[in-house]
């Protein structure tokens, strides 16, 4: 196995700042510890280590091919996976579930949004017979999707039948994977990796691509659905991010997360003047500034165009959150699920003065206020919020903000580039078919400190592909550290390849389009499919390949599944653990093609993922009739 020399730093430049003043007030960051946890266990990497039942831990060694049990390496690795494809489908499930409810309760009359978009409500409810009026609808909708996501996995589900691909359906249906309710999926998923009950690695695998599937329809879609709906559809805007944004004369809050509903109150509440005048009361001269970090505040920055008179900037992404606060300058982190550090409440927040507010009944964090949301109760909590960052603003210590400003434009979506495009995709396949744009890849999910710099792979692989003239889409923390390397900003086409610099100059965009939060992949999903529909192929035919290049956490590995149940090649890195079982990794990196048409593919070097990458879409492009670059 490659050894790797650990850096232990940040990639950019602000974050490196920030990390120099955090070690010099006597911070422990998240780059200490990954380097105190070297060498790691070996046996976890591989994927072969067992802890389900009192006989174990059982790990396969080369005195004992199999657990006490007689699980084997590839039952191991396939039970372990599993159980990570549910967790991930669970969470993003419970997001989507937590929107429904809003929409209900928007219908309904008891809670604190309106309708943003009643096109887009309308539109929906018509492909599920929903009618009646805006606020009936609303609320069926939103019990539709509920019903939907707790309904029995032995009924296919009716979110696929009605809004999948006629082209995908018909393969689902062949390899019978066409999942029913995704909380049912998950219960039977996790039943069937309990000790001695399913030993048959090609239904465990199986079920992976079945929850791939609701977690698309049932998770993805419908929290981006739901939450346009509510917040308005993303369109493209130029705002300011990295830590350098925060302004050490203002009450700073921070909105910290995945769920933006809770962030659009606060928004609207900082705007109101009786809030600016008790900041600046308090002593913040310039009044009361709101801004987003993570996935939530990549959703934001996705409206920011409504809120520019207090959204002053995405900060970054999960691994910026300890140094976020070493700047002394974050009043309130107000946060729900997930992707927050236990170090946040029990080192950071107390030593940099910081208030922290968890905001999602999941959180339960030691000494942390809980201000739990509820469709009813946003508008009290978001005003509390405000109240607790301006009382602590007066409780601050020594404030180190980086003086470098950055910029960068969010804000995309299948809408907004289609309307950049004319109304159609044609002229996307068009600059795709003459060779301009050789296709697209999709750069996805998580920032790790495994490979030393954080958002250092995702920064060298995205400038590769855009110097080869392949358009890159980001989300989520991917899109952060495309951002904050200064790859998503007005000037950012000057890096990329003569016929992608072309096109992107033509419609004034970058050759990196952010498209949010790593929830927002079912909107990536959504333009794939469209671009398919527009040609009259299937997904698997098209140039184009999703790559998680610093992938993370459980849901990663459910929208992984997701990805290859599309038919789309998949670049992960680091390596999954699965390597431990040949077999699994024949299955996901070459069997899994014949049938679904997608397929995974491992590579921790950036450059030559990027080879990898060019030389996949290049075959596509063969396969197509389009000629070569």
């Amino acid at each position: 196995m490659k050894t790797i020399e650990y850096r232990n730093q940040p990639a950019d430049g602000l974050s490196d700042y920030m990390y120099e003043v955090a070690r010099k007030d006597g911070m422990t960051t998240i780059y200490e510890r990954f380097a105190a946890q070297q060498p790691q266990c070996a046996f976890g990497t591989l994927g072969i280590c067992c802890t389900l039942c009192t006989d174990g831990p059982c790990q396969i060694t080369r005195k004992a091919d199999r657990g006490v049990c007689g699980a084997s390496a590839d039952l191991i690795v396939t039970r372990n996976l599993l159980a990570k494809c549910a967790q991930g489908t669970a969470a993003n499930v419970y997001h989507a579930r937590n929107v429904a409810r809003t929409l209900q309760a928007v219908g309904e009359g008891q809670a604190d949004y309106a309708i943003k978009e009643p096109e887009k409500l309308r539109a929906l409810a018509a492909q599920f017979d929903i009618g009646g009026s805006d606020l009936e609808m609303a609320r069926d909708l939103g019990a539709l999707f509920i019903q939907q996501i707790n309904s029995n996995d032995y009924d296919p589900m009716r979110l696929v039948d009605v809004l999948a691909p006629p082209k995908r359906l018909a393969v689902w249906r062949k390899l019978g994977i066409v999942p029913g309710g995704p909380n049912s999926e998950v219960a039977t998923g996790l039943s069937k990796t309990m000790t001695n009950v399913n030993n048959d690695v090609l239904d465990l695998l199986s079920h992976c691509l079945r929850m791939g599937i609701a977690n698309e329809y049932a998770g993805l879609f419908c929290i981006t659905v739901m939450q346009e709906i509510l917040t308005g559809t993303a369109k493209p805007n130029e705002g300011s991010v990295n830590i350098g944004v925060l302004d050490p004369d203002a009450v700073n809050v921070i909105m910290h997360g995945h769920q933006p509903l809770l962030a659009i109150k606060v928004l609207e509440a900082a705007r109101k003047q009786n809030w600016q005048e008790k900041a600046r009361q308090a002593g913040a001269k310039n009044g009361l500034k709101i801004y987003g970090s993570l996935c939530e505040g990549q959703q934001i920055f996705n409206i920011a165009s409504e809120y520019k008179d207090v959204f002053y900037g995405q900060i970054g992404n999960w691994i910026q959150q300890e140094l976020m606060l070493a700047t002394g300058a974050v009043d309130v982190l107000a946060f729900d699920y997930n992707c927050v550090m236990p170090s946040i409440a029990e080192q950071f927040a107390p030593k940099y003065h910081t208030h922290l507010i968890s905001t999602d009944k999941v959180i339960r964090q030691g000494g942390v206020e809980r201000l739990e949301f509820e469709p009813h109760t946003a508008v009290d909590i978001s005003e509390a919020i405000l109240d607790r960052a301006v009382t602590a603003f007066g409780k601050r210590g020594a404030v180190n903000v980086p003086t470098t400003q950055q910029t960068a434009i969010a804000g995309f979506t299948t809408e907004s580039v289609i309307g950049a495009l004319g109304g159609t995709v044609q002229p996307l396949i068009d600059v795709i078919a003459n060779g301009s744009v050789q296709g697209i890849a999709a750069l996805v999910g998580c920032t790790t400190v495994r490979e030393g710099e954080s958002g250092a792979h995702i920064a060298t692989l995205a400038s590769e592909l855009i110097k080869r003239n392949i358009l890159v889409i980001g989300a989520g923390c991917c899109s952060s550290a495309m951002q904050n390397a200064g790859l998503m900003g007005t000037d950012s086409v000057k890096h990329a390849g003569p016929g992608l610099a072309s096109v992107c100059g033509a419609l004034g965009v970058p050759p990196c389009l952010s498209y949010g939060s790593c929830t927002d992949i079912g909107k990536i999903i959504a333009t794939v499919v469209a671009v398919a529909d527009a040609l009259g192929v299937d997904v698997p035919d098209l140039p184009v390949v999703a790559s998680a290049p610093e992938y993370m956490e459980q849901k990663a590995v459910a929208d992984a599944f997701t990805a290859v149940a599309f038919g789309m090649a998949l670049h992960l890195s680091p390596a999954p653990p699965i390597m431990g079982s040949p077999l699994v990794t024949r299955i996901l990196t070459q069997d899994v093609e014949s049938l679904t048409g997608g397929r995974v593919f491992v590579e921790q070097d950036p450059v030559k993922a990027a080879d990898a990458i060019e030389a996949h879409i290049a075959a596509k492009r063969g396969a197509l009739g389009l000629k070569k670059s």
